[in-house]
């Protein structure tokens, strides 16, 4: 070989060797997520960005294709679906793929989506599967309430409406209710402090909403009563609402004799629509208590169960009483469930033939529900849409 293209040779070798002195050729970077990413939901943040990396930077562009999944958070509910395709320029060895977020004012859940990785040119996914979560942390002071649910008649055969409250004005009507107050643990060691403060009870979209909230380890929440305003004696007692969940929640729609000032409990009569143990959110209960004295106290009562996985949170449901000379019956969604006769009280007075007036409440602690705990969010609320006498 002559000499001049053995030089010629040999200088093109080492030339070659030295462009590629930072990617040894077969080189293939490695594309990875290094974080999650969780921000509150408000205007600051209504974008996401997920940072991808490369292991090494290349000399060639590298592509990779994504897309964004619904987890609890749901695609054009609570972020924009989007898929697409990230470069890395040559050179490079970051990226960001921006996820919009869907702003709302509603309080709910934090909530969950993911970005996935789907393929690439010119680089390897990590592992053969690489996703980031984001989470949306709720900072939502507005409650959303479901307008879905069960839809009672309007009128019944041989008995007309005397009275209701369908909370359609923009406050609490004061002729109608007025509120028990205080943190006395209310007889069953609870824990909220009731107020009368527009934070824990308020009318909006015409639903009564009974909010219960947390502050460190204190609780407030609400208890109205219609006592020497609104008082009944028999009659069919319709009350459409949407119910809280959670350890340790007691939503209640509940009645007392309106003798109550003078005779006591139980001696004045009790008469319980509706209460749920927030940690069984698909069963609800109707009782009535009763009892001479204090010590003579006794109760009976049944309870109705919702199936298919289905909770009293979901939607709104009419609980009901059927109450006349002869009894009580309780009904779910005009279902009767459970029924008491006028025998029910035994050798005791029997207090169920007397006006009665009504209570309405969200407690949280007590000694049947027990406590809240971890697993336990606030606020809770009990949604009201009316309540109807029919007689």
């Amino acid at each position: 070989m002559p000499q001049r293209s053995f030089i010629f040779i040999l200088l093109s070798c080492f030339a070659f060797a030295a462009c590629d002195k930072d990617e040894p050729v077969g080189a293939v970077p490695s594309i990875s997520f290094p974080i999650d990413v969780s921000h509150l939901e408000n205007e600051e943040n209504a974008i996401f960005e997920f940072p991808l990396v490369l292991n090494v930077s290349t000399n060639r562009d590298v592509t990779v294709t994504y897309e964004v999944k619904s987890m609890t958070a749901i695609a054009g509910e609570d972020f924009i679906a989007t898929s697409g395709t990230l470069i890395f320029p040559q050179g490079t060895a970051s990226g960001t793929i921006e996820v919009e977020i869907i702003i709302d004012d509603f309080i709910e859940k934090d909530e969950q989506f993911r970005v996935v990785l789907t393929g690439s040119s010119n680089g390897v996914i990590a592992g053969g599967l690489q996703e980031a979560i984001g989470t949306i942390r709720n900072d939502d002071t507005v409650i959303q309430v479901t307008s879905e649910g069960y839809e009672a008649s309007d009128s019944y055969p041989g008995r007309k409406l005397v009275w209701s409250d369908e909370f359609e004005t923009n406050q609490i009507n004061p002729q109608h209710w007025t509120y028990d107050l205080g943190a006395s643990g209310w007889g069953n060691q609870e824990l909220q402090n009731y107020t009368s403060s527009a934070e824990n009870s308020y009318v909006a979209d015409g639903n009564l909403m009974i909010v219960a909230k947390e502050n460190g380890s204190q609780y407030t929440s609400a208890r109205l009563k219609s006592i020497d305003l609104q008082e009944f004696q028999y009659g069919r007692i319709d009350v459409r609402a949407v119910l809280p969940f959670g350890q340790g929640i007691w939503p209640a729609i509940w009645m007392l004799g309106a003798n109550f000032p003078n005779s006591g409990w139980p001696a004045c009569g009790e008469i319980d629509i509706m209460e749920l143990i927030g940690s069984s959110p698909s069963n609800v209960h109707g009782t009535v208590h009763f009892g001479n004295s204090y010590a003579q106290h006794q109760h009976t009562g049944g309870s109705r169960y919702l199936g298919g996985g289905q909770t009293f949170a979901d939607e709104f449901h009419v609980f009901s009483v059927d109450w006349n000379e002869s009894g009580i019956t309780w009904l779910v969604d005009d279902q009767p469930f459970y029924s008491v006769d006028s025998n029910v009280t035994g050798n005791q007075n029997y207090p169920f033939d007397n006006p009665f007036f009504f209570i309405l409440n969200v407690a949280v602690g007590g000694q049947w529900p027990g406590y809240p705990n971890a697993t336990t969010s606030f606020p809770q609320y009990m949604a009201v849409d009316y309540v109807r006498v029919y007689q």
